[in-house]
């Protein structure tokens, strides 16, 4: 027999330790998953185990008021379990059906408490720990649920709040959320919802943070419960699918867990540091310690904004660390790849930076760290930033502008090594033009205008380009669609979507059968999938595109002909990656100018600028297309049949199984990979590499030998390999079958593909194909953070110096976990967590370390800077460090400080063992 007592209201009574067949239910004390074993030391609830059918309970020395004892029991007497012998063999046969339903709605009919009978022959079932809906004990329940709608006003009576715990405490047992729910509807728990509330308390307790977070939703106890009772230790297990469900459900919490991970966001320190005092206060088990990084943080904050539609706003930190990385993007588009018009950058500079005091020091800071000193002063005055704030550079710039004292960055200098596959002297870039006058350019942005576009506009047309315009979205919502191309052989109509709007319902029906809808009109585009996404997101009526009918992606017909080996473009090109701009100068000469692309297109009035770079870029897909017709037919290639097969692709697209995808990807021709551009060893100084995304961890370690090396960020696409390899001639290395895709676009040798998933090995391949000769002074010559070679050599007088000015004062650093940053640092040097050596025993720094090496003449002690601009990050350096340590080196680029310890020699005599020759 197994037995369960309890007392009736809040409190817990009597509980007693039942052997062999018996069991006591202890609603406050009883768990039913294994999972969670971890107990914290000051709960003085009771302990429990589960052997076969056997519960033994533990009294808590808790008092508690008994008002009166029931006792249920789960076992069945002889007549009953003879009887549901004979109900497991009809399941076996019969499953769910009127037989079964006849059989069941006997017995409750027949016996003396069917709310008691029925959970006890549901707990019976061999199926019942992991009931799915096709289970026999899922099934019980819901005959019950049935019958008990029909015959409800004869049992309410029996269904005692003693009974509610009872069928409650048995539910737990098992792992199906939608039995529970089944049976908390059935007993009616819910209107005693809050005398379950010790339930749920002792659920979280015992670590069963899910169980609790489903059985709170099911009582409607959100409201009752915090965001570290369950939904933060449920994020550090990352069991986010959980923690979707509660939010759905409990819009309170919704904005009470985005401003909390928020707060992680925006702590001085990084995620794992932050985060250490909350899991040791809740005694979290399990957690998911690769997650609590920067980026997986920042993206569940962006993710769970984006899902609920939580205001920005609710995010400070995250915006203000969105707008600085969007900053860095706008720096690096401006000084690196030069592709950026005044005007664009100034539109779109403001846009990041806005009422940000500390983005706009910032702003001054990198913009003179790139060497355009007469730009940083004219944001500092725009913004009006304190001159206490402006680099050293600035600062004498203002006071003597004719003074050559313009810093010229590093990424910028000219490298002296001379490679044959590169011409070194490159002649101003002539662009393609558009052809037609500004008075073929028309504005489309009020309802009459619009009206007579699609009256006049588009008669006796058979062939037009779609391009679309939007501003580049720093935050975490969609972009919306600022302009919308359609250019004809003679005009361009640019729809000004923000004028329009998406009110005119009527006219963009019109709009839509006219044009996208209308398979009489070839509709001509590049990379069309981005393109039709946001119409339809912005454009409401618009979202009844039938199939593409009638698109032609000139993209996917230039990978088509391509693999013809008797095609031939009018004009070769080298690199410059598969995009439009490229495309353009194979068919026409010269490439587009892309300086407007990235520009602030929900400004308004639209620049004559941005009317010309948007008119351009719809037109020129009637030209190429063009050229791609002559070029086929001239070489006998059926041109419009190859485009009838495509168009036809596109459609059935999302129809083929992902299992055809699959296959087909592996069934891709294998490239063999060149033999390499080096037949005798060269030094790390000589070579130059840039590591695709899923090689970040490599880049690290390249740099650690002194080479260097470019990385890829998580949202970078891999063409993006291309350009920096052709702009800074850098070797690629990628993995996998993005090889095939990027091989092609630079010299023979220059792109290596990785086999290996382990770093070391994967840098042995890379040193062994290039003949890298790595030696002990190439050893942490480079920053791992930014990649820079020049460092400034400061006395421990001038770094306590720093310290003092510094605003946040040094403290010593944690060691409960190590900073996420910290393990592939140049700690050879060595980082904070290597400070704990003896007197007297650090390894000398290298004489002949291959580095560039300044005074401490080069740092601004007074606001703490490099002559660079660089913000020196000595709230990083341990108290103990900065009292032992008598020199170190701060990365002019960046400010990172090093210093010379133990890391040095681990590195040397371990994982670089075999590579560096001493």
């Amino acid at each position: 027999m197994m037995s369960y007592t309890r007392g009736r209201g809040r409190g817990v009574a009597n509980r007693k330790n039942i052997s062999q067949n018996k069991m006591t239910f202890n609603n406050s004390s009883c768990s039913f998953h294994n999972a969670a074993k971890v107990q914290s030391s000051n709960n003085k609830q009771s302990s429990m185990s589960v052997q076969h059918n056997i519960l033994k309970v533990q009294p808590s020395s808790s008092s508690s008021i008994i008002m009166k004892q029931t006792t249920f029991s789960v076992d069945m007497d002889s007549g009953i379990h003879t009887w549901f012998q004979q109900l497991r063999i009809y399941w076996a046969k019969f499953k769910k059906g009127p037989l079964m339903q006849d059989m069941l709605f006997k017995f409750f009919e027949s016996c003396g408490n069917p709310y008691e009978h029925a959970i006890v022959l549901c707990y019976n079932c061999l199926d019942f720990r992991d009931a799915k809906p096709k289970s026999m004990a899922y099934l019980i329940m819901e005959e019950f649920q049935e019958w008990c709608l029909l015959n409800r006003e004869n049992i309410i009576n029996l269904l005692t709040l003693e009974l509610k715990y009872f069928a409650f405490d048995v539910i737990k047992r098992q792992h199906n959320v939608g039995l529970t729910k089944l049976v908390i509807q059935i007993y009616e728990i819910v209107n005693d919802s809050h005398n379950f509330l010790d339930d749920l308390r002792h659920m979280i307790a015992e670590k069963q943070y899910k169980e609790a977070s489903q059985c709170a939703l099911l009582l409607g106890l959100q409201n009752e419960f915090t965001v570290e009772d369950f939904l933060v230790p449920l994020v550090l297990q990352d069991k986010l699918v959980v923690v979707d469900e509660f939010l759905s459900r409990s819009p309170k919490h919704q904005i009470e867990l985005i401003s909390y991970l928020d707060a992680i966001l925006g702590s001085s320190s990084n995620v794992r540091t932050a985060l250490e005092p909350v899991i040791l206060k809740l005694q979290i088990p399990e957690v998911k310690m690769v997650k609590l990084h920067y980026k997986p943080w920042r993206k569940l904050i962006a993710r769970l904004l984006k899902m609920f539609k939580i205001p920005m706003e609710c995010a400070p930190h995250l915006i203000q660390k969105r707008n600085k990385g969007a900053l860095q993007f706008l720096l690096h588009k401006r000084y690196v790849e030069g592709s950026f018009s005044d005007e664009s950058w100034k539109e779109m500079v403001h846009e990041a930076v806005k009422d940000d005091e500390t983005l706009q020091q910032e702003l001054v800071i990198q913009v003179s760290l790139y060497g355009d000193v007469s730009e940083a002063l004219r944001w500092a005055h725009y913004f009006k930033v304190d001159r206490s704030y402006w680099p050293q550079s600035v600062r004498l710039y203002q006071d003597d502008p004719n003074a050559e004292r313009h810093i010229t960055h590093q990424l910028l200098n000219q490298e002296d090594e001379c490679w044959d596959d590169w011409p070194q002297n490159k002649p101003a870039t002539q662009y393609h033009e558009l052809k037609l006058s500004s008075s073929c350019i028309h504005l489309v942005d009020t309802p009459t205008a619009f009206e007579k576009f699609l009256d006049h506009g588009l008669k006796d047309v058979n062939l037009v380009g779609v391009d679309c315009e939007w501003k580049p979205s720093f935050g975490v919502h969609l972009n919306e669609l600022s302009v919308m191309q359609v250019a004809t052989r003679d005009a361009v109509f640019i729809l000004d979507i923000i004028k329009l709007g998406s009110r005119l319902s009527h006219l963009w029906q019109e709009f839509g059968e006219i044009v996208f809808n209308n398979c009489d009109i070839l509709k001509l585009g590049f990379g069309f999938s981005a393109d039709l996404a946001i119409i339809k997101h912005s454009l409401p009526y618009l979202t009844t595109i039938h199939n593409k009918i009638g698109f032609l992606d000139l993209m996917s017909l230039w990978k088509h002909i391509e693999k013809n080996s008797e095609f031939k473009f009018p004009y070769e090109v080298e690199g410059g990656g598969p995009s439009l701009s490229t495309l353009v100068q194979m068919c026409l000469g010269k490439p587009l100018d892309k300086s407007d692309q990235f520009s602030n297109w929900e400004n308004r009035p639209l620049r004559k600028n941005q009317l010309t770079y948007a008119a351009l870029d719809a037109h020129c897909l009637i030209e190429i297309y063009d050229v791609m017709k002559k070029c086929c037919e001239s070489v006998g290639y059926p041109f419009h049949e190859i485009c009838f097969q495509i168009m036809s692709s596109a459609k059935e697209m999302k129809k083929k199984p992902k299992k055809s995808l699959t296959k087909k990807l592996v069934e891709k021709q294998v490239i063999q990979q060149p033999p390499s551009p080096h037949n005798e060893s060269v030094s790390p100084q000589t070579v130059k590499i840039v590591c695709d995304t899923m090689l970040q961890g490599l880049g690290k370690s390249l740099r650690r030998c002194g080479i260097d090396t470019a990385i890829l960020e998580n949202h970078d696409d891999h063409t993006v390999c291309v350009k920096i390899a052709q702009t800074e001639k850098r070797y690629i290395v990628t993995k996998g079958q993005t090889f095939n895709m990027l091989v092609g676009y630079v010299p023979q040798g220059y792109c290596l593909k990785i086999i290996s998933d382990d770093i070391d090995e994967q840098l042995r391949e890379i040193l062994d194909y290039y003949k890298i000769e790595v030696t002990k002074d190439d050893i942490f010559s480079r920053c791992q953070i930014c990649n820079s070679n020049c460092f400034v050599k400061l006395s421990k007088s001038t770094m306590n110096a720093l310290a003092e000015s510094f605003h946040n004062p040094c403290v010593p650093s944690r060691t409960y976990y190590v900073d996420e940053h910290l393990e592939d640092e140049a700690s050879g040097f060595s980082s904070e967590e290597e400070y704990c050596y003896e007197e007297g025993q650090h390894p000398p720094v290298s004489l002949t370390r291959k580095w560039d090496l300044c005074s401490d003449e080069n740092v601004d002690v007074g606001l703490c800077l490099t002559k660079l601009g660089a913000k020196i990050q000595v709230d990083a350096v341990p108290q103990q460090i900065l009292e032992k340590t008598d020199l170190f080196y701060v990365c002019e680029n960046c400010g990172k400080v090093y210093w010379d310890g133990t890391h040095f020699e681990k590195v040397l005599t371990k994982r670089l063992h075999d590579i560096v020759k001493l």
